[in-house]
Protein backbone atom coordinates (compact mmCIF):
# COMPACT_ATOMS: atom_id res chain seq x y z
CA UNK A 1 0.00 0.00 0.00
CA UNK A 2 1.05 3.67 -1.06
CA UNK A 3 1.71 5.92 2.07
CA UNK A 4 0.10 8.91 2.57
CA UNK A 5 1.29 11.82 0.94
CA UNK A 6 1.94 15.57 1.89
CA UNK A 7 -0.53 16.74 -0.27
CA UNK A 8 -3.68 14.18 1.72
CA UNK A 9 -2.20 15.37 4.96
CA UNK A 10 -2.44 18.74 3.98
CA UNK A 11 -5.70 18.74 2.55
CA UNK A 12 -7.10 16.59 5.60
CA UNK A 13 -6.08 18.63 8.38
CA UNK A 14 -7.26 22.12 6.24
CA UNK A 15 -10.33 20.09 5.85
CA UNK A 16 -10.40 19.03 9.15
CA UNK A 17 -10.11 22.48 10.78
CA UNK A 18 -12.38 24.50 8.70
CA UNK A 19 -14.49 21.74 9.74
CA UNK A 20 -13.85 22.22 13.44
CA UNK A 21 -14.54 26.61 12.69
CA UNK A 22 -17.45 26.32 11.58
CA UNK A 23 -18.89 24.35 13.78
CA UNK A 24 -17.80 26.08 16.65
CA UNK A 25 -19.20 29.25 14.86
CA UNK A 26 -22.54 27.50 14.22
CA UNK A 27 -22.49 26.17 18.01
CA UNK A 28 -21.97 29.99 19.33
CA UNK A 29 -24.40 31.49 16.86
CA UNK A 30 -26.71 29.50 18.06
CA UNK A 31 -26.09 29.78 21.84
CA UNK A 32 -26.63 33.05 20.78
CA UNK A 33 -29.62 33.61 18.25
CA UNK A 34 -32.04 30.44 20.34
CA UNK A 35 -33.47 32.70 23.16
CA UNK A 36 -34.42 35.32 20.56
CA UNK A 37 -35.52 32.70 18.53
CA UNK A 38 -37.52 31.14 21.35
CA UNK A 39 -39.26 34.26 21.84
CA UNK A 40 -40.16 35.25 18.04
CA UNK A 41 -42.05 31.88 18.27
CA UNK A 42 -44.26 32.75 20.26
CA UNK A 43 -45.92 34.93 18.17
CA UNK A 44 -45.00 33.50 15.15
CA UNK A 45 -44.41 29.48 14.92
CA UNK A 46 -43.23 29.15 11.00
CA UNK A 47 -39.72 31.29 12.56
CA UNK A 48 -39.30 28.29 15.04
CA UNK A 49 -40.13 25.72 12.14
CA UNK A 50 -37.44 27.99 9.95
CA UNK A 51 -34.58 28.23 12.22
CA UNK A 52 -34.79 24.33 12.87
CA UNK A 53 -34.38 23.63 9.29
CA UNK A 54 -31.42 26.33 9.21
CA UNK A 55 -29.90 24.04 12.02
CA UNK A 56 -30.17 21.10 10.39
CA UNK A 57 -28.72 21.97 7.82
CA UNK A 58 -26.01 23.75 9.15
CA UNK A 59 -25.45 20.54 11.23
CA UNK A 60 -25.54 18.31 7.70
CA UNK A 61 -22.75 20.19 6.26
CA UNK A 62 -20.69 19.58 10.03
CA UNK A 63 -21.26 15.65 9.26
CA UNK A 64 -20.53 15.88 5.63
CA UNK A 65 -17.36 17.60 6.89
CA UNK A 66 -16.52 15.15 9.14
CA UNK A 67 -17.33 12.13 6.35
CA UNK A 68 -15.34 13.50 4.15
CA UNK A 69 -12.24 13.61 6.44
CA UNK A 70 -12.88 9.64 7.98
CA UNK A 71 -13.57 8.43 3.93
CA UNK A 72 -10.18 10.30 3.08
CA UNK A 73 -8.23 8.23 6.38
CA UNK A 74 -10.42 5.15 4.90
CA UNK A 75 -8.21 5.61 1.48
CA UNK A 76 -12.33 5.66 -0.10
CA UNK A 77 -12.08 6.97 -3.82
CA UNK A 78 -15.50 9.10 -2.70
CA UNK A 79 -12.98 10.95 0.23
CA UNK A 80 -10.98 11.77 -2.76
CA UNK A 81 -13.99 13.82 -4.09
CA UNK A 82 -15.36 14.85 -1.51
CA UNK A 83 -12.35 15.95 -0.26
CA UNK A 84 -12.02 17.94 -3.92
CA UNK A 85 -15.36 19.21 -3.16
CA UNK A 86 -14.61 20.68 0.72
CA UNK A 87 -11.35 22.38 -0.44
CA UNK A 88 -13.40 23.96 -3.28
CA UNK A 89 -15.79 25.20 -1.09
CA UNK A 90 -13.07 26.38 0.97
CA UNK A 91 -11.71 28.46 -2.07
CA UNK A 92 -15.02 29.84 -2.85
CA UNK A 93 -15.79 30.97 0.82
CA UNK A 94 -12.03 32.77 0.72
CA UNK A 95 -12.55 34.16 -3.09
CA UNK A 96 -15.82 35.22 -1.81
CA UNK A 97 -14.45 37.26 1.50
CA UNK A 98 -11.77 38.81 -0.40
CA UNK A 99 -14.00 40.12 -3.45
CA UNK A 100 -16.89 41.78 -1.26
CA UNK A 101 -14.98 42.58 1.86
CA UNK A 102 -17.10 42.93 4.97
CA UNK A 103 -17.56 46.78 6.02
CA UNK A 104 -16.56 46.61 9.74
CA UNK A 105 -13.89 48.58 11.56
CA UNK A 106 -11.71 45.62 12.61
CA UNK A 107 -10.69 44.90 8.94
CA UNK A 108 -7.27 46.17 7.79
CA UNK A 109 -7.05 49.04 5.25
CA UNK A 110 -4.22 49.70 3.54
CA UNK A 111 -2.29 53.23 3.62
CA UNK A 112 -0.60 53.50 0.34
CA UNK A 113 0.50 52.12 -2.92
CA UNK A 114 2.54 49.74 -1.53
CA UNK A 115 0.82 47.88 0.45
CA UNK A 116 -1.98 47.33 -1.73
CA UNK A 117 0.67 46.06 -3.90
CA UNK A 118 2.06 43.41 -1.29
CA UNK A 119 -0.94 42.51 -0.17
CA UNK A 120 -1.96 41.49 -4.13
CA UNK A 121 1.07 39.78 -4.73
CA UNK A 122 0.75 37.53 -1.78
CA UNK A 123 -2.85 36.99 -2.07
CA UNK A 124 -2.29 35.89 -5.74
CA UNK A 125 0.81 33.58 -4.05
CA UNK A 126 -2.02 31.88 -1.89
CA UNK A 127 -3.90 31.25 -3.97
CA UNK A 128 -1.23 29.33 -6.45
CA UNK A 129 -0.48 27.74 -3.62
CA UNK A 130 -4.28 26.35 -2.80
CA UNK A 131 -4.84 25.63 -6.19
CA UNK A 132 -1.70 23.48 -6.55
CA UNK A 133 -2.98 21.94 -3.42
CA UNK A 134 -5.82 21.01 -4.97
CA UNK A 135 -4.25 19.39 -7.88
CA UNK A 136 -1.61 17.73 -5.79
CA UNK A 137 -4.54 16.30 -3.48
CA UNK A 138 -6.89 14.93 -6.20
CA UNK A 139 -4.85 14.14 -9.50
CA UNK A 140 -0.81 13.26 -8.53
CA UNK A 141 0.06 10.18 -9.08
CA UNK A 142 0.81 9.55 -5.47
CA UNK A 143 -2.94 10.57 -4.54
CA UNK A 144 -4.27 7.87 -7.22
CA UNK A 145 -1.99 5.00 -5.79
CA UNK A 146 -2.96 5.99 -2.03
CA UNK A 147 -6.96 6.09 -2.73
CA UNK A 148 -6.54 3.05 -4.87
CA UNK A 149 -4.48 1.11 -1.69
CA UNK A 150 -7.86 0.19 -0.56
CA UNK A 151 -8.74 -1.34 -4.01
CA UNK A 152 -5.22 -2.83 -4.96
CA UNK A 153 -5.36 -5.25 -3.10
CA UNK A 154 -8.71 -6.74 -4.61
CA UNK A 155 -8.61 -8.65 -8.23
CA UNK A 156 -10.32 -7.48 -10.44
CA UNK A 157 -13.08 -9.08 -12.17
CA UNK A 158 -11.28 -8.72 -15.72
CA UNK A 159 -8.60 -10.58 -14.36
CA UNK A 160 -9.98 -13.65 -13.30
CA UNK A 161 -12.85 -13.97 -16.13
CA UNK A 162 -9.57 -14.19 -18.79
Amino acid sequence: MARKPISIWIGQILIALVGLAFAGAVIYVSILQWPIIVRAAAKNQTILVIAGLELGAKIAVIAFVAWTVVLISKRSPLGRWFGLLCLALVLAVVLYANLYPSSSSYTLSYDNDAQRGGAFIALVTVFAAFLMLMVRFGFSSASKAYFAGVNADKPSRNADEK
